[in-house]
């Protein structure tokens, strides 16, 4: 809970240095969490609507896959794009010459997603176009990324 107050509070300065002294089992924790409630009605959905006609064997199949290969390719899919994402975002560190190491850009990484994701999802489930649901993803974590870097001090 103290990790989503300290990421809905960034790109401020006390919020950011908060949540790097964290460690990354703590971080990779909150992602899970984040994800499993962003995407609990997807998966809500997906059961409730399965067909009514399914063998036992096919049913439980769907089931499989709605609740556990579902959630797995999600986290697969959203600790694939923190690391590519965060690749970035060290690239942007060397370009403004700041004094960052990977893991910590992961980490600020991970914790911007809070809003962009919530934003994405929220905008998905409200029928808005993709191209639109995509800017509001890019826009916001771009701004975040760019902010909580140039608040580390520059490289002598």
């Amino acid at each position: 809970m103290e990790s989503l107050k300290l990421s809905l509070r960034l790109p401020k300065k006390e919020a950011l240095f908060q949540l790097n002294r964290k460690g990354i089992t703590s971080t990779i924790g909150y992602l899970f969490v984040l994800l499993l409630v962003l995407f609990l009605p997807n998966i809500y959905s997906a059961i409730t609507t399965f067909e009514r006609e399914l063998t036992e064997v096919a049913r439980g199949l769907y089931m499989a896959q709605a609740l556990v290969f579902y959630p797995l390719l999600i986290i697969f899919l959203i600790v694939a794009g923190v690391t590519i994402i965060a690749g970035g975002g060290l690239l942007l560190s060397k370009i403004l010459k700041r004094k960052l190491r990977y893991q910590q850009v992961w980490k600020m990484t991970a914790y911007a997603l809070t809003l962009p994701l919530v934003f994405s999802t929220l905008s998905t489930y409200i029928g808005l176009p993709d191209y639109v649901t995509v800017l509001v993803f890019i826009i916001p974590i771009s701004y975040l990324l760019y902010k909580m870097i140039t608040v580390y001090p520059k490289r002598p």
